[in-house]
């Protein structure tokens, strides 16, 4: 179960959360959001076992079932309001229905039909991530400010306003958090370090002020591939090795385009994981049409370093709505694999001082030549 994925259409993880829920009631949310496979054309009746549930948020004894019942009873009350374009929103519960089966040990759960476009059949515009990075975390803050980063890891950096930022995190309904100085130190500072600490994320921010007051928030985002939490997977996971399988394919077909450099894993599954983010479908096209312009253009230095800025060029226009395919990028002048050498007179400066010596003196016999000649 925890090396599942949970996967979110955009808007619904820049929701903002009214009704925040518990860090438990979050976990048992995402961990059903894990459960939806990415073929499924409808909702479905999730099921959790008992003992599942009670090792994810550290139960024993009778108290299980009672944060059962406790948390069932919220998740059909507690509201999150979904953005629909720029005025729009719509408002929905989490749950339409939870129920606990005492003879099989298990809950039922039923999500709000009224989710099924932010959870089902997702093709672009979404966030994806692992269940496994937020279970060991003890804030709802944390878990929050995690889904949001990980919306815009692939981009690098991201700005908030700190009002909207309240409400992402399901922070607003506290009035202390109203004062920016509160929401900082009892907020946003402790939701970092427990990401830096526990999660695949490296986050830092800058504070960007209007006057006195701080208004905005710009996050810089890294991914810390070593520190993310990957149990074994099962052996008979025949989809999972397939796609595996086909990525390292790609990563293989892409390294063969690349003259005098390569992606290795790391860099590979960043990289692609920005192009699927833009181009679903056609990232490994658009990938090989960035990779051919950089072995032609003669400016680029760093082929690595300019794809990734490319690919956070493209992803920022792609978040506004404009259309964006490498195909516009036009080389300027062919790539010529040709290093010049820099003579040693350059570098030499004592070196210089006898060829000027030497021009110097060929100049004065060539003229007396010519004034020879002339009978001068």
């Amino acid at each position: 179960m925890e090396n599942h994925l949970v996967t979110q259409k955009n808007e619904l993880v820049e929701a903002h959360h009214v009704d925040p829920l518990s860090v438990n009631e979050q976990k048992v949310v995402l961990t059903m959001i894990s459960m939806i496979e990415p073929t499924d054309d409808d909702l479905k009746t999730y099921l959790l076992s008992v003992r599942d549930f009670a090792e994810m948020i550290g139960l024993k004894g009778e108290s299980t079932y009672s944060e059962i019942k406790k948390i069932s009873k919220t998740l059909v009350s507690k509201v999150v309001e979904i953005p629909i374009g720029k005025k729009d929103w719509i408002v929905a519960t989490w749950a339409s229905s939870v129920r606990y089966r005492s003879n099989e040990g298990t809950v039922e759960f039923s999500f709000d039909s009224k989710l099924k476009p932010y959870l089902l059949q997702l093709k672009n515009q979404f966030t994806s991530y692992r269940l496994s990075n937020i279970l060991s975390l003890k804030s709802t803050y944390s878990i929050r400010l995690y889904e949001l980063m990980k919306k815009w890891q692939h981009l690098g950096h991201w700005e908030c306003s700190v009002d909207d930022l309240r409400g992402f995190l399901g922070a607003k309904h506290v009035k202390s958090y109203s004062v920016y100085g509160n929401f900082k130190n009892r907020v946003l500072s402790p939701a970092l370090v427990e990401l830096n600490e526990k999660t695949d994320v490296q986050i830092s921010f800058n504070e960007i002020k209007k006057g006195r007051s701080v208004e905005r928030i710009e996050f810089t985002i890294r991914h810390a591939p070593d520190k993310e939490i990957k149990l074994i997977e099962p052996k008979n996971n025949p989809v999972q090795q397939k796609k595996q399988s086909e990525n390292e394919d790609i990563r293989k077909r892409l390294n063969a385009l690349a003259n005098d450099y390569s992606f290795n894993h790391i860099y590979f599954a960043e990289m692609y994981e920005g192009a699927l983010f833009i181009w679903n479908d056609d990232a490994e096209k658009e990938l090989g049409m960035l990779i051919r312009y950089v072995n032609e253009e003669e400016g680029v230095k760093n082929p690595l370093g300019f794809i990734k800025i490319k690919l956070q060029e493209y992803g920022e226009l792609y978040q506004e709505g404009l259309p964006v395919t490498f195909a516009d990028l036009k080389p300027s002048q062919r790539r010529t694999g040709r290093a010049e050498k820099v003579p040693e007179w350059f570098k030499n400066r004592s070196a210089t001082k006898e060829v000027e010596k030497k021009i110097d003196s060929n100049i004065v016999e060539e003229r007396q030549k010519l004034l020879n000649e002339l009978g001068i």
